[in-house]
């Protein structure tokens, strides 16, 4: 019950907490922000957008480079690091600004197999409460 996503043996765990910080300090952070800005403020600063947007694209890049030869980040099945990444990648195109199966593949293929988990639900299905409008989606395209 206890440890199922921590991974298999104490090398996969130590790759595990790897991802876990490269995620928090890298992917999730900068794809928060950018999420947020881009589809839910009124006005977003462009340059702002643009940084944020670069980041992002060089921090997928490497996942893409990490996914093209397997399942999962790290091991042959699901982790906590798969869980961790997957949280705002899976929002949907129109606030991310992502079309992850034409920019990256292998990401895209990755989120399919996490999604597929036994217990899996998308971010949308666990939130509470009436979904918000997204700016983005009334106003301009944005980057």
């Amino acid at each position: 019950r206890f440890g199922k996503f921590q991974g298999s043996d104490e090398e996969e765990r130590f790759e595990v907490l790897r991802w876990l910080f490269w995620d928090n300090h890298k992917l999730t952070g900068y794809m928060a922000t950018y999420r947020f800005l881009r589809a839910f403020t009124p006005s977003p600063n462009a340059e702002v957008l643009a940084f944020l947007r670069k980041r992002l694209d060089d921090f997928l890049g490497i996942l893409e480079g990490r996914l093209r030869d397997r399942e999962f980040v790290v091991g042959n099945q699901a982790t906590i690091a798969d869980l961790s990444m997957v949280g705002y990648l899976l929002f949907p195109k129109e606030e991310s600004g992502y079309d992850f199966a034409r920019t990256h593949p292998a990401v895209s293929r990755w989120l399919a197999r996490v999604a597929a988990l036994p217990g899996w639900r998308a971010p949308y299905d666990l939130l509470p409460g009436k979904r918000l409008r997204a700016a983005a989606l009334l106003g301009p395209s944005r980057s």
